[in-house]
């Protein structure tokens, strides 16, 4: 008998083994940059094969199906939100993001990572919607709103690569948890996260509190320091979400060393990759676009060990059906935006921004398609920049080179809405309230200024990138050439009339005015003379920017934008003839689909 016994046990454990070394498959799904789109909108899409269309995109409703399609199919999944969530519409501006909440709630997200735009509506809103156990002493100590004003996500959210300053916590202490771990499918599964590293540069206000890691090196140190840590506790995959950008996401996982990182979800940048990037670690990074675009990445595990991995960018379109439950979570999110008069106002320092008009009231129409989806010079920013210099009766004019927008089709375009233009629109276009003033300014600080931008898009070194694209400007023409070093891209300079620049003449500028900026600063920009605000005649009162758009639209001054003043002369690639808005560093080596 006990023969019999032995073999059922060898068997058994021999089924045991086998039972454990059998393959399993974790499906991460990966959304990011959602900047607060709750429904369908109009997009330019870069398809795989680089062919270029506008298409209707996005909407929580079509997500929410495509995500439950993806889980039941393999109900071993992880939906994680990468960066920019609660921030980029009128919905969020006007109620700090909370009608945003309930609808991305009810998406069952496992984990997040908060975006530099998550920050912006002020250090107190995102310490209530993101900090653990704040208590009584240290909302009062922080300055911050009763708790019940500002609504919470009901999943965690990381960063590993924030840390407080406020005294009463422990030197070092990270804002929110750096790591979490699940089990998923049997499988230990590790997550780090790292939050932007660009909002001490948004405004000085915006990082009150908070230390901010900086640079490449930190970067690296963070992300092995609590792989290694994952590892040693037994997760068999470790992945990083990051919105750092997949510029800087590449570079840093180039460093990182090999083994520790399965791969790098990443976010900020709305780049599309289509294939994974493998890097000199070994780690894949990846980048799902916006909110038009849902990746899916599913792992294979044999043995504890990850045997092959598939990625796909799976578009959010009209073929999938809206989900009811989550259409009515979206229609009572917008509901009070749409009344013929929401009456609601925004009072911030420097601030007073009323809304009167329901978001769907059209204010013009343009003939040309005006969109933001060039990193050196677009439709929109060329056509705004001539509309405020003409306004304002200056010499030059610049805008903030916003990474997102709206994109608003002309007559022409077979999508088009016949070429209109919404109050919606216009808080797309500008997702942060400011005024508008004019300044003076020297032609050769004007030139410093342009090769900062041309730096902090194009820099070789990713870490020293920062912002959105290089800033609008009307009113000069630039040869330049992108292939050259950082400071030294500007080949020359004319005003775009033809006449010379002078580099010790002041020229008026044209611009943007933010609370709390010094004297000497317009749109982020210091270095100014003689700043003072545009009068909005009928108010008396500083012009905002979104009424005076909707004035510059009513009044027909918004022009196609087809001028084109910033000329590469090295005539590198421009997105969409290059897969990437903004180059990627050195060294990208395709992906095959499995090991």
């Amino acid at each position: 008998m006990k023969p019999v016994l032995n073999r059922l046990a060898a068997t058994l454990l021999l089924g045991l083994a086998a039972a454990a070394a059998q393959a399993q498959t974790i499906t991460f799904i990966h959304f990011n940059d959602l900047h607060a789109h709750l429904t369908p909108h109009l997009d330019v899409i870069r398809d795989e094969q680089g062919h270029v269309h506008y298409e209707e995109r996005g909407g929580l409703a079509r997500l929410d199906t495509l995500i439950k399609q993806i889980r039941a199919e393999n109900p071993a999944s992880v939906l994680m939100n990468v960066g920019d969530t609660t921030h980029g519409g009128v919905e969020g501006l006007f109620t700090d993001g909370n009608a945003i909440v309930d609808p991305v709630n009810a998406l069952g997200i496992d984990v997040g990572v908060p975006g530099n735009w998550d920050y912006a509506y002020g250090p107190d809103v995102f310490r209530l919607r993101y900090v653990e156990n704040l208590g009584p002493m240290e909302k009062r100590m922080l300055g911050i709103r009763g708790a019940g004003d500002i609504q919470r996500f009901n999943f965690p959210n990381l960063a590993a690569n924030v840390t407080f300053t406020f005294p009463f916590y422990k030197a070092g202490k990270t804002i929110l948890p750096p790591t979490l771990t699940k089990t998923i499918g049997g499988v230990k599964v590790g997550f780090i996260g790292l939050t932007s590293d660009i909002v001490p540069l948004m405004h000085k206000m915006l990082a009150i509190g908070m230390d901010f890691k900086q640079g490449e090196l930190a970067h690296r140190e963070i992300v092995e320091k609590y792989a290694r840590q994952l590892r040693s506790e037994g997760a068999q995959i470790v992945v990083v979400m990051s919105e750092l950008g997949l510029q800087k996401d590449k570079q840093l996982a180039d460093g990182i060393e090999p083994g520790l990182v399965n791969a790098l979800f990443s976010a900020h940048t709305h780049e599309t990759v289509f294939k994974p990037i493998i890097t000199r670690s070994g780690t894949r990074v990846v980048e799902a676009g916006n909110d038009g675009w849902l990746g899916r990445m599913d792992m294979t595990v044999e043995g504890g060990k990850v045997t092959a991995y598939r990625w796909k960018l799976m578009p959010v379109d009209d073929k999938i059906k809206p989900d009811p439950q989550m259409q009515a979570l979206v229609d009572k999110a917008r509901a009070p935006f749409l009344k013929d008069d929401p009456n609601l106002v925004l009072k911030e320092p420097g601030i007073h921004l009323e809304l009167h008009q329901s978001i769907a009231t059209v204010i013009g129409h343009v003939a040309h398609t005006l969109e933001r989806r060039n990193s050196l010079e677009s439709t929109f920013n060329d056509a705004w920049t001539d509309a405020l210099r003409r306004g304002e009766n200056t010499e030059l004019a610049m805008t903030p080179g916003f990474r997102f927008d709206a994109v608003v089709p002309g007559y022409e375009d077979e999508h088009a809405a016949k070429g209109d233009i919404t109050i919606e629109d216009a808080f797309r276009y500008f997702p942060v309230p400011y005024t508008l003033g004019q300044g003076k300014a020297n032609g050769k600080r004007l030139e410093d200024i342009l090769e900062d931008a041309l730096s902090s898009v194009y820099s070789p070194d990713a870490f020293a990138q920062h912002g959105g694209w290089v800033d609008g400007i009307s009113g000069l023409h630039v040869d330049l050439d992108l292939s050259a070093p950082d400071g030294k891209r500007i080949r020359s300079i004319t005003l775009a009339n033809g006449g010379a620049f002078d580099k010790d003449h002041l020229y008026t500028v044209a611009g943007c005015l933010r609370p709390m900026d010094d004297a000497d600063v317009m749109c982020s920009k210091s270095g100014f003379t003689d700043v003072k605000p545009f009068i909005n005649p009928q108010t008396g009162e500083p012009w905002q920017v979104v009424d005076y758009f909707e004035y510059v639209v009513k009044n027909g001054w918004l022009g196609d934008g087809g001028r084109h003043d910033l000329n590469d002369v090295s005539k590198k690639p421009q997105w969409p003839q290059a897969p990437y808005v903004q180059p990627l560093p050195a060294g990208v080596k395709p992906a095959a689909q499995t090991n």
